[in-house]
């Protein structure tokens, strides 16, 4: 098969004017195949069943892996069946020459597989040699597939659990990866689907990129695909500044090779908010060449390049996906998802020695999940081809579009930013008329519980009189209630000086400073306290003087206490004496 393709490569004009009359539309899910029924054993290898199955042809190479040729002998024959609850696929790849030596694991020879669950999308890349050894991708079941190797090639053989169904119908795409030393060949799809190239950038049903199949189920099954009811997102007082002013889209112009994935800027940047429109003057007076590929950069023509304009989110996303330090969460660590609008102008693109070409405006939607790829984002851009446009309008090859690129003068496009969630900047101006009555309406309901407390804790004041201990726990309720709103504010996103705050320092606030008061007024008023009498001596005790140093007779008492306490050493003394002489004898 290889060999075919570097022939075909020889004859890239011709093939890519036969491919033209061969693609199918981009809703490509408007394709319906009919399944067989049938069950298998998952071995890699062919049962019986498959001798009446579906049969598949993949002879199409992808539109940018392989410049949407048609091979002369298949990459493979796919048969499908399936029973009640599963669908069985069958590769058989005809490629005498197998590699796996590329650092990337979709340029290794290997089969991928697609299909909706739950309206998510499962991508399946099956390798020749080591199976489903792939990180990159959805992780198979070890009991849903086997892969053997033929004289001819390699076997894959697959089963998926039929679900999303509507109709009796499932969408699914099955793929090709044909590699040759360590690059990517071609992708392989169906006969007349070079689309299938964007197959995995289908993550959902309502993506853009809606260019996988639908496989009519053999048999009868209840309808079990639920598509999501699509609202705009709840406008908070928290949240609208954010959309307003901080939900913010960055426009760029860039060309990438899809061998190295080289990536080279044009141009200069625009950015703009929610219901702006940008017409970045970087795009136009480019400096040619804008970019000068090469048959390595292209996989010997077989490649084309990305030219294209990029819309992609500035910092909305990124920082569900960052740390406190600023740093991205661990790669592969999933963040928010958020829903855009844009539309576009018609798209003039000049380019020296070519006519121009003109791509019609449109609408673009999208739906970015942010994901970490540990020191960068990915997953929150959508792009606008050019270069495909050009190739097809021109009646170039990959090698001619490349050269048309090289001489590229000038990209004139205005792009609207529309919606945000579902909302555009009318929502959000309508909401912010109402923030006065929305925020009387916070005072009476959400502050209503602290206005009570506040209240009831001044009644509590005023029966207490001159209760100290009474008094003083009043005060701490008041003061309670008036942090807990201000609390309630600031999670709520009303601002401190705004009609909340002003209420709550008016209004609360002053009943701390009133129970305050009359805890200072209750001790101003307690009588002064007498003072206490001195306690009367002990019977038999002399009253000792206040302060023996200023008495005129302290100098005799203190001889007179100095001779009784000798005589009583004297005494003690003399009965020692006795008591030892006594024991002696």
């Amino acid at each position: 098969m290889k060999r075919i393709l570097a022939i075909l490569v020889a004859a890239t004009m011709v093939l890519s004017i036969f491919a033209m009359t061969t693609v199918i539309s981009a809703a490509t899910a408007d394709t319906v195949f009919e399944s067989v029924e049938g069950t298998a054993t998952i071995d890699g290898t062919m049962d019986d069943g498959y001798a009446s199955a579906l049969h598949l042809v993949l002879d199409q190479c992808g539109s940018s892996n392989g410049a949407g040729a048609v091979l002369d002998s298949p990459a493979a024959d796919v048969y499908i069946m399936n029973d009640a609850e599963w669908v069985y696929v069958f590769y058989d790849v005809h490629d005498a020459s197998l590699d796996n030596t590329s650092a990337n694991y979709y340029e290794q020879d290997s089969v991928e597989l697609f299909y909706m669950q739950d309206n998510t999308k499962n991508q399946w890349r099956i390798h020749y040699d080591e199976g489903n050894a792939d990180p990159d991708q959805t992780k198979v079941p070890e009991d849903q597939y086997a892969v053997a190797t033929t004289d001819g090639g390699y076997a894959v053989e697959a089963k998926y659990p039929i679900a999303d169904v509507l109709n009796n119908q499932v969408e699914m795409l099955v793929q090709v990866n044909s590699a040759t030393g360590g690059k990517r060949d071609a992708t392989v799809y169906v006969t007349g689907h070079p689309e299938g190239d964007d197959g995995y950038q289908r993550d959902n049903r309502q993506s853009n990129y809606d260019v996988w199949w639908t496989l009519q189920l053999a048999g009868t099954f209840e309808d079990s695909r639920v598509d999501p009811v699509e609202e705009p997102a709840e406008l908070t007082v928290k949240n609208y500044t954010v959309f307003r002013d901080q939900a913010q889209i960055l426009v760029q112009l860039y060309t990438q090779d899809k061998v190295s994935w080289g990536w080279h800027g044009v141009g200069s940047n625009a950015t703009t908010s929610l219901g702006g429109s940008v017409t970045p003057e970087g795009f136009t007076n480019l400096f040619a060449p804008v970019y000068e590929y090469t048959a390595e950069e292209t996989a010997d023509w077989t490649n084309l390049p990305i030219f294209a304009i990029q819309i992609q989110d500035m910092g909305y996303l990124e920082k569900s996906v960052m740390n406190d330090d600023g740093s991205y969460k661990d790669a592969g660590t999933m963040g928010d998802t958020a829903r855009y609008k844009f539309t576009y102008s018609d798209i003039v693109v000049k380019a020296n020695g070519y006519d121009d070409v003109v791509i019609p405006g449109g609408e673009l939607n999208a739906k970015w999940t942010a994901k970490s790829e540990g020191s960068y984002l990915s997953g929150q851009s959508s792009t606008i081809d050019l270069i495909g446009p050009a190739k097809d309008q021109l009646g170039l090859d990959i090698q001619g579009a490349c050269t048309w690129l090289a001489n590229v003068t000038d990209v004139n496009v205005t792009i609207n930013y529309d919606e945000i969630e579902m909302l555009t900047l009318d929502d959000i101006n309508a909401f912010e008329a109402t923030l006065g009555e929305l925020e009387q309406a916070f005072i009476d309901t959400d502050l209503a519980d602290f206005t009570t407390k506040a209240n009831d804790a001044l009644a509590a004041a005023q029966a207490a009189g001159t209760d100290t201990e009474a008094l003083n726990k009043a005060l701490s309720d008041a003061q309670k209630a008036v942090n807990g709103a201000t609390k309630k504010i600031e999670t709520s996103g009303y601002a401190p000086d705004g009609v909340a705050g002003t209420y709550v320092n008016d209004t609360l606030a002053p009943i701390v400073d009133q129970i305050q008061g009359m805890i200072d007024e209750a001790a101003a008023a307690a009588p002064a306290e007498e003072e206490a009498p001195a306690e009367a001596p002990a019977e038999g005790e002399a009253e000792a003087p206040a302060d023996s140093s200023s008495s005129s007779e302290g100098g005799s008492s203190t001889g007179i206490i100095v001779a009784i306490v000798v005589a009583v050493v004297v005494v003690i003394a003399a009965v020692v004496g006795i008591v030892l002489g006594k024991k002696k004898k």
